[in-house]
């Protein structure tokens, strides 16, 4: 047993080298004059430091713009989704009504269905609310998911019956309740749904390349993808690092920051305490 943890902790320690290397080589690219982005042999460490790479993209296209962009849909639908799956979690777990469980099924269900499939009817919906666009046409129908609500109903059954009946009886309503007792035992939870619902809709590129087509709408993902076909070529390189590398400060900070509370959350849901 012990051998088959070293073995595990080797193969996880080796990963996490590999990822670490391929994020200090972005960065060190970004700080590397044009001429020796692409030289061979490889140079690991720039001849002179260019922190200018990382203005470029403010000064030369409307990075700032799907900066922000991404920033407002992010913790827009971040919101919305720790909001709504977590009511909806509530209900599936401490509630018993006619459907109940048929719903929840559902809602399972949905999980086997690729996004991709519902992406033609979901614009044709979007395009007849005049949403095309628009903010809202990015945000609400990222506002819920069904992994949300399975996470949260899964971290809620481990709340006790007790607890919820102790405060009925004392008069707590169904929202106090909620906002009491629940979302305090659940916080683990709701910050790792946070994390992979505002990391999922950041790094997300299909939908917001349907849905928003001009660059004040435009987030961060696709606004990438039109500096990079605007920007070939060797002197293009070290922006487009610097780019890049602005654009994963934001969820290696969120991550950081919620480590523990994500840790908690999936042993939380997986039943591990």
């Amino acid at each position: 047993m012990r051998a088959r943890s070293w073995v595990l902790l080797l193969v996880v320690a080796a990963g996490g080298v590999a990822f670490a290397a391929v994020l200090a080589y972005a960065v060190v690219s970004a700080l590397k004059p044009p001429g020796e982005v692409l030289s061979v042999p490889l140079r690991w460490w720039p001849s002179q430091v260019d922190w200018h790479n990382f203005a470029r993209p403010f000064l030369e296209t409307p990075f700032a713009r799907y900066y922000a962009n991404s920033v407002v849909v992010g913790v827009t639908v971040t919101l919305l989704n720790v909001l709504t799956c977590t009511l909806a979690g509530y209900s599936f777990s401490k509630f018993s009504y006619p459907g109940r469980n048929v719903a929840f099924v559902v809602v399972l269900a949905t999980l086997m269905v690729p996004l991709e499939v519902i992406y033609v009817p979901l614009y044709s919906l979007i395009y007849d609310l005049g949403w095309v666009n628009s903010f809202a046409g990015l945000i609400v129908p990222a506002g819920t998911s069904a992994f949300g609500i399975f996470l949260m109903r899964q971290s809620i059954d481990a709340v006790p019956d007790e607890l919820l009946e102790a405060a009925r009886l004392d008069g707590a309503g169904v929202f106090v309740s909620l906002a009491r007792i629940v979302i305090p035992l659940v916080r683990g939870p709701m910050a790792a749904l946070a994390l992979f619902i505002f990391m999922m809709n950041w790094d997300s590129h299909l939908w917001p390349l349907l849905v928003a087509a001009d660059d004040d709408h435009r987030t961060l993902p696709v606004g990438l993808a039109a500096m990079q076909a605007n920007n070939l070529g060797a002197a293009g390189v070290p922006m487009m690092m610097a780019a890049a590398v602005l654009a994963m400060a934001p969820t290696v900070a969120l991550f950081l920051s919620l480590q523990r509370r994500f840790v908690e959350g999936v042993a939380m849901s997986a039943g591990l305490r």
